[in-house]
This record gives C-alpha cells, sequence and structure tokens, in this order.
C-alpha cells in the first residue's frame, strides 16, 4: 500500500482542512518530524483511523469523538479522506476511504429537552478503482481494507510506523 494523499479537517490539532500529498517525493520512505504538540501523531491517527477505524496508538486507543477538533467550532464536521494505491507501481488501482468519526455538532434550534448539540455516528466510503463505491457497512468496509492491503490493523501498525 502506497499512501498517495491525506485530507483531515476538524480531527485532532489539524482544525483547517489540510491536505498531505505523498506523491510529492521521488523516494519511497517519509520521516515525519515536528516539535512536541506539532501533530506529528495525529498525521498517524488519520491514516489509521482511515484505514482500520481505530488510532495509531495502541496504549492511547482514541475514537469518535475524542478525534473531533477543539480548534474548530462544532459546525464543522470531522473527516479524513486517503487516497493510496495498492502498490508503488505507476499503474496500480488507486482507492479512496473517506470516514467522519461519530461526532458532536451543534443543533440549529435547541431541542425540547434543552440540548443544543447533538451526538452524530461514524460513516465510512470506500470508493473502488472503478469509481465504484464499495456497499459495505463498517465491519464490511473495514475487512474489504484489510483484504486490499493484506495487512490487518495490528500488522499495518507493526511495518507502517515506528513509535516515538
Amino acid at each position: 500500500m502506497k499512501p498517495l494523499r491525506l485530507t483531515m479537517q476538524a480531527f485532532g490539532s489539524y482544525g483547517k482542512k489540510t491536505v498531505i500529498d505523498f506523491t510529492k517525493p521521488s523516494q519511497n520512505l517519509f520521516l515525519i518530524t515536528g516539535d512536541t504538540g506539532a501533530g506529528k501523531t495525529t498525521i498517524f491517527d488519520a491514516m489509521v483511523f482511515a484505514l482500520y477505524d481505530e488510532a495509531s496508538s495502541g496504549q492511547n486507543k482514541k475514537e469518535g469523538v475524542i478525534f473531533q477538533s477543539q480548534y474548530v467550532d462544532l459546525d464543522i464536521t470531522p473527516e479524513v479522506t486517503l487516497e493510496f494505491a495498492e502498490s508503488g507501481a505507476e499503474n496500480a488501482p488507486h482507492y479512496h476511504i473517506r470516514r467522519i468519526p461519530r461526532h458532536v455538532r451543534r443543533l440549529k434550534r435547541t431541542s425540547k429537552n434543552g440540548n443544543t448539540t447533538k451526538e452524530e455516528t461514524s460513516l465510512v466510503e470506500l470508493t473502488m478503482p472503478d469509481g465504484t463505491v464499495f456497499p459495505g457497512k463498517m465491519k464490511e468496509t473495514n475487512e474489504k481494507i484489510a483484504e486490499i492491503i493484506g495487512l490487518d490493523g495490528e500488522q499495518f501498525l507493526q511495518i507502517a510506523m515506528i513509535s516515538q
């Protein structure tokens, strides 16, 4: 699996829409560096969340509302999109996976109970190389991703990320 483009919005420390283009470097090895708190782990969280619906840290399991950025208004929907190729070959099939984590959104009007926010459920969309959207639900999509990549989430973390 070769990541091509990662887009994050209202996700972790990335409030504004941020795109990381992995096609610009001419090598197949990436080093993500930065000061403490710069958002390095959030990049890995976003990639692993897009692929496997979980965070990159086994010790610090994050899910759902925890991914929602505290740096933007609740009106902005958190989401992650990852475009990736099956392999590094030029003609390798490309896939797009888009996930919206469970999150809180502001209601337009106060509810009868007096609530001003509502928790929204998560969403996943996997677009296949031919442009069709994989018709599965969360579990089926997660299984399809593991089939495409050839690794489950735990295996992916062991080879794709060296912990800090």
